[in-house]
């Protein structure tokens, strides 16, 4: 079972909405956890009903800012004991044989004057239930100096009420994979603020109870990295041999056009007597080599960019280095948009009218 939390900062980009489907598809998460959504209602619950979340619980934004939602899948257990536009606390029960525990999705108060009201929510919160306890989020706190780079230092005792509260709950970091910070701010001037506002903590029966449990820092096109929490490890799937479809997304590249229109004239000039047949097998062979060759993967372009994200993420800050984060996160945003692309053709719903062997593209190539 895999858990997420995301500050996305505004869920109506198409580039938002992108990088959350495509974390979703990967990680398969069980329950979602999204601040700062600047969504109404009505949109964020066609976010959840279009990820395949069916349950969940939501604040929508109030004017241009707020909104936060949790969402989960229907084959696990989630009874929610309290919720506040700062907190959703709930037990749950992921049905893998080792019982409940206690969740606390976690919002971190944005002024610094009222952060002392969320380390009263926290201490509050670890009275509501008896089980093991987690807590994860944007707690917008550091709790030490090196867990930022670059902008004014922070203050030591403001830190130390973070460290305190979590002390005083028996909450302990859990740790993590991938680059160090969770949030980067581009300043006018070209340099960068870089800190790890968002955690996961957890008591110490909360981690018995999950011996195998590992947080990854995932790397997207936001200002804030998300967190996957994985409770136990993955199994590998098999690898299942794929059939050939022509994909809507590959017209996004201009070279795809001149490959059917070669591989097509080549069909016409084979001299066999079905040429129309003949001139569907060459556009396959020839898209199939220009897409391994050229176009390649669109899956793995995104992971490859997803990697460099996180290696320029963890390095220290240049300009080379924020001119080459903001060149990979527009590539990112484009395979993305290609992929946001295959999928929607893929889908059930519109497989038959925009997709497979019989696209309009192929029509009009072939009534030429």
């Amino acid at each position: 079972m895999s858990l997420l939390s995301w500050n996305c900062w505004g869920l109506r980009s198409p580039q938002t909405v992108n990088a959350l489907k495509e974390v979703i598809r990967i990680e398969e998460p069980k329950i979602v956890f999204l601040m700062e959504t600047k969504s109404d209602r009505d949109w964020m619950v066609k976010i959840r009903d279009n990820y395949g979340f069916k349950q969940g619980l939501i604040f929508p934004n109030r004017g241009s800012s707020g909104g936060f939602a949790l969402f989960w899948k229907d084959d696990i257990q989630v009874n929610v004991i309290k919720y506040s536009p700062s907190n959703i606390d709930a037990e749950v029960n992921s049905r893998d044989g080792l019982g409940w525990w206690h969740l606390t999705s976690f919002y971190g108060q944005l002024k610094t004057s009222l952060r002392y009201e969320s380390w009263s929510l926290l201490k509050y919160l670890s009275g509501l239930s008896q089980l093991p306890w987690l807590a994860i989020g944007d707690f917008n706190e550091l709790m030490c100096s090196s867990e930022k780079e670059g902008g004014a230092t922070k203050p030591t005792q403001q830190m130390q009420y973070f460290v305190d509260a979590l002390n005083w709950c028996g909450l302990g970091d859990l740790g993590f994979s991938g680059p160090k910070f969770t949030w980067l701010y581009q300043q006018s001037d070209g340099t960068q603020i870089r800190e790890r506002l968002d955690r996961v903590v957890a008591i110490m029966d909360w981690v018995i109870k999950f011996p195998q449990a590992n947080i990854f820092h995932r790397t997207f096109a936001s200002d804030h990295n998300l967190l996957v929490l994985n409770l136990m490890r993955k199994k590998l799937k098999p690898v299942q041999t794929k059939i050939f479809r022509f994909e809507a997304m590959r017209l996004k590249d201009s070279s795809c056009e001149d490959v059917v229109n070669s591989a097509w004239e080549e069909g016409l000039h084979m001299g066999i007597e079905f040429p129309i047949e003949s001139c569907m097998e060459n556009c396959c062979a020839k898209l199939e080599v220009w897409n391994k060759n050229y176009f390649g993967h669109v899956g793995k372009n995104i992971s490859h960019r997803q990697k460099h994200l996180q290696w320029l993420e963890m390095q220290s800050t240049s300009i080379e280095n924020i001119i080459s984060m903001r060149d990979t996160r527009v590539e990112l945003n484009c395979w993305l948009d290609k992929e946001d692309s295959m999928w929607h053709q893929r889908s059930r719903l519109n497989w038959f009218q925009a997709g497979d062997r019989n696209t309009s593209y192929f029509h009009s190539k072939a009534s030429n």
